[in-house]
Formats: structure tokens, sequence, C-alpha cells
């Protein structure tokens, strides 16, 4: 479907859970700086506990038909692939589960993760209809949550949910793993060695933190309901981004090539269904989304 922007009237509300991370922090920024007639509420930790059922009860009195809700929150796999932290992502999203039972909003747009369809998978043609195969605890608590969503909005006729399948999402702010584009500009700027596994050359998916945010931008104000794979069709590999990198800082990396630990496999998606919803959406190129990088980590340093 296409884009249909609800009238100024029915979304007043967006509450942010998780505006101190990466994704949070770009949301809060962007919905602050550029939608006009819309309260925005962000809450994280410490002062905010989604797996405390209290603390996700505290939002009682902003949950009605005008808000819409931004699930950013999670415990993220580079603290560690564990049942620990499972048991605590699916916790965060039963507590809002609860919450939203007795106070539903009129949208949810939830953070899953194209884990769910398995990281060591090869398939060169992912789509929303690819099967399910999450293969590490972080894959399997996003997939568990998205169960639980659909299973309490489909008793909520009035409203909507949308839970978003990302691909690595890079761009200023992110402090998350090294295996990305960001964490190889962090160790590029630091003339820092970096570990590349193999040749390279397997391929993956990145989106730009600017993409991500104005899609979320649309989504939030539009009808759209389901799974949507949130990545921009090209893939490319490891190797890729370092000669990128290395190119945009006119400098020679220095990497260390070890051998691999696992099979090589490539994951590329077909993202005909996102660009049937948003027929106009430019993407960031990954040369650029690496020089807004590379320019944001040298400012910082």
């Amino acid at each position: 479907m296409s884009p249909s922007a609800v009238t100024s009237s029915s979304i007043k509300r967006v509450i942010i859970m998780g505006h101190s991370g990466f994704i949070g922090s770009n949301l809060s920024k962007f919905f602050n700086n550029h939608v006009r007639g819309v309260e925005v509420i962000g809450r994280s930790l410490p002062d905010f506990d989604l797996t405390q059922e209290s603390d996700v009860f505290s939002l009682a009195s902003l949950c009605d038909q005008q808000t819409a809700i931004v699930m950013c929150s999670a415990i993220k796999r580079q603290l560690g692939d564990t049942l620990d932290a499972f048991s605590q992502n699916v916790q965060m999203v039963s507590n809002l589960c609860r919450l939203l039972e007795k106070y539903p909003v009129k949208r949810l747009i939830y953070f899953s993760s194209a884990a769910v369809y398995g990281e060591d998978i090869h398939n060169t043609n992912i789509t929303e209809t690819t099967p399910v195969h999450p293969t590490s605890y972080y894959g399997g608590a996003k997939y568990t949550s998205e169960f639980l969503l659909r299973k309490q909005f489909s008793k909520l006729p009035e409203s909507s949910l949308v839970c978003l399948r990302p691909a690595t999402i890079y761009g200023p702010g992110d402090s998350g793993s090294a295996y990305s584009p960001s964490g190889f500009i962090r160790s590029a700027l630091n003339q820092d060695t970096i570990t590349l596994w193999g040749d390279g050359t397997e391929l993956r998916e990145f989106l730009f933190i600017e993409d991500v945010v104005k899609l979320v931008d649309q989504l939030t104000f539009n009808e759209y309901d389901g799974v949507l794979n949130l990545v921009s069709g090209k893939s490319y590999s490891f190797r890729d981004i370092l000669n990128l990198i290395s190119q945009c800082l006119d400098l020679e990396l220095t990497i260390n090539s070890r051998t691999r630990t696992k099979a090589k496999v490539d994951n590329c998606f077909d993202n005909s269904h996102l660009q049937d919803i948003f027929t106009s959406f430019q993407f960031t190129s990954l040369k650029e989304g690496i020089k807004q990088t590379i320019n944001y980590q040298k400012n910082l340093n």
C-alpha cells in the first residue's frame, strides 16, 4: 500500500522507548526538530526499566488512541548472546503487552531484526515471506516478541502494529559492533589494526541511520500494518566497506585477515515490498553514508 499520512488530529504523542540509544536518540532528535504538533516523550535506562512492570505501567496515563510508541529498547547482541539476554528482551515486550491490553495506543512500531531469518544462513533473496529461522538468542527473542505483539494487537481492532526487520544500521552516533561500517571507521581513524574474517567477500546489507529515521517518521503517520524488512535492496561485502573507507580517508588501512570460524554465507534482500509502500524514497548511498560517519567521528576526535 502507499503511505497515507494520518490527519494532524490522529497522532498527538510519540513515545520512544530506548531514546538514549543509537537509533532512539536519532529518532528523538528528528521528531523534535522536524515534526510539529506532536509531543515527543523518551524513556530509557537507568530511569526507566522495561523489565519492571511497575515502570512500564507508569506510562498508562500517556497511552490512548492519539499515541504512537516506537520500541527501540533491547539488550544488544554485543553485550552477549545469552539466555539471560533472551529472557530480558522477551520480558520487556511481555510487560509492554500487559500495558497495551489495558491501555491501548493507536500505533506501535517495533524494532525487530533481520536476525529472525538466521545470521549464518545463506540466502540472496530474503523477503518478508522468507521463513524465519533464528540461530541466535537475539534473533529468537526478536521473533518471540513479534509473536507476542501480534497476538496482543489481534485483540485491538482500533490499533495497528508494524514489526520492522532492519539490516545492520550504521552512521553517526553508532558505538556498537566493531565489525561494521561504524566500527571499521573508528578503527581506521585511530589507526588501529582491523580484523577481517576470511577474504571479507561475504555480502551483507547496511542501512544508514538517517534513512531509518525518515522511514520510521513516515511509518508513524501512515496506515501500514504488518512486517517490513527495513532494507535498501543493495548488498556489499566487508571488503567493499574497507575499500570505501580507505578512499574517503585517503589512507591505507592496516588489515589483519584471519581464518573464518564459520562458513561463508551471503545475505541479500529484495526490498520490493518497501518500494511499493514508499515509491519515491531515495536511500543514501554507502559511500555518502560512510563520508558522513567519518566526518561525525572526526569531530568527536
